[in-house]
């Protein structure tokens, strides 16, 4: 080429150093553009199939409740209700008690009145329910099974709610022409739900809510309810209604109805079984933001590489040579950059693929190969090889769902699922599969392109997290574990609602300062607390237990032992030294510890007193030889000795009447002469004392041997009946023994035993014994002191 001819092009050379990097930056923005937002989008809509997932759980055991306490109601009629109003208010507050999240439960009538109420007892007579949307729902000619209300102000308490209702069956009242009589529901608070929600949340900005299909939203993370207002609703110009009215069980779309002014992104999921779906939004300016970080690497060294193309450029017109080096540095530069994009590929498991639907031919990159376990080499496959490759359990679903998105019903242009896939040596993978249809003017699906991505990584990380996470709920809820953190820095307190609950603290009140907190530590335990709370002693670590004073009423507070565990976060792991911990009521544990000490005394005051019983016994006793002496007071010492066992098994608080009786019978029997006995033991339950409990058996005890000996229990066919019952603070016990010989008067001599009988109810426990020898048999009556419950 002639000289003039390089001047000439290599003049133009300035202007290309401009242009061209300036447009790779276009292109590389408008990528990054699209990738940002593909990305967005696929968060969104996972978060709203986990929403999704947690709301069906968590709406289903609000209609499981309605149907429990339906259950509890069934065959009682309104006047029942209204009859019996207190002891089922006070049962209704217990199921509802067992309830995670929910707030209070309804009953109401036919013609809107309420019947009972968890929170309200009396329940307010003059105040219909009649005109809530729920009530009207269900008292349609065709009722849903379950019905989920707006959010609603509560007539009575003021309080921002929603219901999961039902109708009320099978009542005891006449029927109905139209079959409805009644409603029963479970109000929630929906800033309960709202808490549980922000746990599932992709990024802070986010925001989560649950809209009917109506457009009337029932819960949202996005901090805007107002306690005394309901929550809005969505315009109807939004595509919300679209998508609703259309069926659609996911969706996501752009949208300025939402956000006012600006643009959103939001994915929308049906809730399973009910007419809700889960919703979670993302303001268009979060995702700009993001593609701004992104990009901001490119722009700080594009544009002075290109200001120094530019002057290099400069240098090049003047120097051929100079420019044919800045090619071939630049040649290899390409070189390396395309290098880079092939090993991203390969290392970030990402394979491309081609889906004619027209030949049944797709096209395998080989990175796509190796993500499903097999050789990278590029492929051609029909859909049966990548049918054969999906795991058993997901292969139904995952076929319907891309002919779902093929079909020309669906007018898709989009298509996404994840499923498992089986490699030849057995490994379990997770495909996330994305893709774009083409389709032709008649609207059918002609091509299908995408990409596979192995995320079995993910899956498992998500996983582990939502067991673990699932883990630690249910460890807090069974344990009553709250939690807190300090932050000494802005001395700020954040505490959960279980920690709130621990502290006799409203957990809606909203912040509790550690000065209301302190306030309620026992004044004995206050100065061991504060010095913790500096973050500037000992190893890091925070052990402690306390008592605090909770109040019942204004006037009243209980002592409740508190255990607190923490551990204080470096600066590397936190912006700012803090301590995070958590607190759980171990009250019954130091009450245990107490009872421990308490009935090892009683023990070793028992052990003695019963060594002193059976050394009054030995002095007291006569036999006609030493063997008879023996057997005798075998019989006696076991009795003691049974007593013990049933007084420890009560931690020496007492034992039941019906215990004692059945245990000094047991061995007369089982012994072998008395298989033909009866024993019918009859009474309500009768706590005795530590004191009475040793007296009674050694008298039963005497009662049975001679019953054994002489009456109803020494032949065959024999009977004895004890009943007893409660009358004005004294036990009356019938002993009638039948069956047995005829008994001609009461024997001329009295023995030991019914000696020791009335001298341990007389003496001891201030009792009466009255014997009658019916020809029957033995009648005897015993009155003694009950023991009060404690």
């Amino acid at each position: 080429m002639p000289r003039f001819e390089r001047a000439r092009w290599a003049g133009l050379l300035p202007l290309a150093a401009v242009l061209v990097p300036l447009s790779i930056l276009v292109v590389v923005g408008w990528l990054n553009w699209r990738a940002v937002w593909d990305d967005a989008r696929s968060q969104v809509l996972r978060a709203a199939e986990t929403a999704a997932e947690y709301g069906a759980r968590t709406l289903e055991s609000y209609s499981l409740a309605a149907g429990r306490l339906n259950d509890r109601l069934r065959g009682l009629s309104d006047a029942d209700i209204r009859e019996n109003e207190e002891a089922l208010h006070q049962e209704l507050r217990r199921i509802g008690a067992d309830l995670s999240q929910s707030d209070l439960a309804y009953v109401v009538d036919r013609d809107g009145y309420p019947l009972l109420t968890s929170n309200l007892f009396p329940v307010p007579r003059d105040a219909t329910l009649a005109d809530r949307d729920y009530f009207q729902a269900l008292k349609g000619p065709v009722p849903p099974a379950v019905h989920i209300s707006e959010v609603l102000i509560g007539r009575f308490d003021g309080r921002l709610l929603f219901s999961v209702s039902r109708r009320r069956r099978d009542t005891g009242n006449p029927p109905t022409a139209d079959g409805f009589d009644g409603v029963v529901l479970v109000s929630v608070s929906p800033l309960t739900l709202a808490d549980g929600m922000r746990r599932l949340l992709a990024e802070p900005t986010d925001r989560m809510a649950f809209v009917r299909e109506d457009g009337y939203g029932i819960t949202t993370t996005s901090g805007a309810m107002n306690p005394g207002q309901p929550l809005t609703w969505i315009p109807p110009q939004s595509p919300f209604h679209t998508f609703a009215a259309e069926g659609a069980h996911s969706a996501v779309y752009l949208s300025r109805t939402i956000m006012p002014g600006t643009t959103a992104l939001l994915a929308m999921q049906r809730i399973e079984g009910f007419p809700v779906y889960a919703v979670t939004i993302r303001p268009g300016a979060e995702i700009t933001a993001r593609w701004w970080s992104i990009m901001a690497p490119h722009l700080a060294f594009g544009i002075p590489a290109t200001l120094g193309l530019f002057l290099l450029s400069l240098r090049v017109w003047r120097d051929q040579r100079r420019l044919a080096a800045s090619n071939a540095e630049l040649r290899t530069d390409n070189d390396l950059s395309t290098d880079r994009l092939i090993r991203a590929k390969r290392f970030g498991l990402v394979g491309t693929f081609e889906f004619d639907l027209r030949t049944g031919i797709s096209r395998r990159s080989p990175e796509y190969m190796s993500v499903h376990g097999l050789a990278a080499i590029a492929t051609e496959e029909t859909h049966d090889d990548w049918s054969r490759r999906l795991h058993p359990d997901d292969r139904q679903r995952a076929e319907q769902t891309l002919w779902d998105a093929l079909s020309q019903e669906s007018g898709a242009t989009e298509y996404a699922q994840t499923y498992r896939t089986i490699t030849p040596e057995g490994e379990v993978r997770w495909i996330a599969a994305r893709g774009e249809i083409t389709r032709d003017a008649a609207g059918r699906a002609i091509l299908l392109r995408g990409a596979h991505v192995d995320v079995t990584p993910l899956r498992a990380t998500e996983l582990a997290l939502a067991e673990s996470d699932a883990r630690l709920r249910l460890a807090q809820e069974a344990l009553g574990i709250g939690t807190w953190e300090w932050l000494r820095r802005t001395r700020s307190l954040t505490c959960s609602r279980k920690m709130a609950e621990l502290w006799g603290f409203d957990p809606d009140g909203g912040a509790i300062g550690l000065g209301a907190m302190l306030s309620r530590v026992d004044p004995r335990d206050r100065r061991q607390l504060r010095p913790l709370l500096t973050l500037d002693k000992g190893d890091g670590t925070f052990r402690c237990e306390f008592r605090i004073l909770r109040p019942l009423s204004p006037d009243e507070t209980e002592t409740v032992w508190i255990a607190a565990r923490a551990r204080q976060l470096a600066a590397a792991q936190a912006v700012h030294p803090r301590l995070m911990g958590v607190a759980y009521d171990i009250t019954e544990r130091k009450r245990t510890e107490e009872r421990a000490a308490l009935m090892a005394h009683e023990v070793e005051h028992r052990a003695k007193n019963a060594l002193a019983v059976v050394s009054g016994l030995l002095r007291m006793t006569k036999a006609e030889s030493a063997e008879d002496l023996v057997n005798v007071m075998d019989g006696r010492v076991r009795a003691l000795s049974r007593t013990i066992g049933l007084l420890g098994k009560g931690r020496w608080l007492g034992t039941e009447l019906r215990e004692i009786l059945q245990s000094e019978l047991q061995p007369f029997e089982l012994a072998e002469s008395g298989d033909g006995f009866e024993m019918e033991l009859s009474g309500p339950e009768v706590l005795i004392d530590v004191e009475s409990a040793q007296p009674l058996a050694m008298a039963f005890h005497e009662l049975a041997t001679n019953a054994a000996k002489y009456g109803a229990l020494s032949v065959p066919g024999g009977r004895l009946t004890i009943d007893w019952s409660v009358e004005a603070g004294r036990v009356h016990l019938l002993w009638r023994e039948s069956g047995g010989p005829r008994v001609e008067g009461p024997p001329q001599q009295m023995g030991f035993g019914s000696q020791l009988i009335r001298m341990l109810f007389e003496g001891q426990i201030q009792g009466e014994v009255a014997k009658r020898w019916e020809p029957e048999g033995l009648v005897c009556e015993i009155r003694f002191p009950v023991c009060p419950r404690r």
